[in-house]
């Protein structure tokens, strides 16, 4: 499956996530600068958005630090919390989050078990 960051460059990448970090007043830019510049994953093949659910926009901040949590720190409980976090922060309605926090602690059970 074609990757649809293929593309970009991690600058671009960077930019794009500031971009959206000003408009919903996320504080932790350092976060996205050590997710997008990590040398432990390629974000442009690594990251795929969002699963299951449409990306609220493209790359979606709270996705792309929740792939890069689970796939360069292993993820877990702390990471899915971010991700719930990071949802409120960027916009998503509290109800909506929750069930994409549960969403994503079922998967990971899954492949915990798998």
């Amino acid at each position: 499956m074609p990757r649809p960051y293929a593309f970009w460059n991690r600058d671009e990448l960077f930019l794009h996530l500031c971009r959206q970090a000003d408009l919903f007043a996320y504080k932790n830019k350092e976060r996205i600068k050590t997710a997008v510049f990590s040398e432990r994953w390629n974000p442009m093949k690594d990251f795929n958005g969002c699963n299951v659910i449409q990306d609220k926009f493209h790359p979606y901040l709270p996705c792309f630090i929740h792939d890069y949590a689970w796939i360069v720190e292993g993820g877990g409980k702390k990471s899915d919390k971010e991700f719930y976090d990071n949802l409120v922060t960027c916009g998503t309605k509290k109800f909506k989050a929750r069930l994409m926090y549960m969403a994503v602690r079922l998967g990971w059970l899954y492949f915990k078990y798998k």
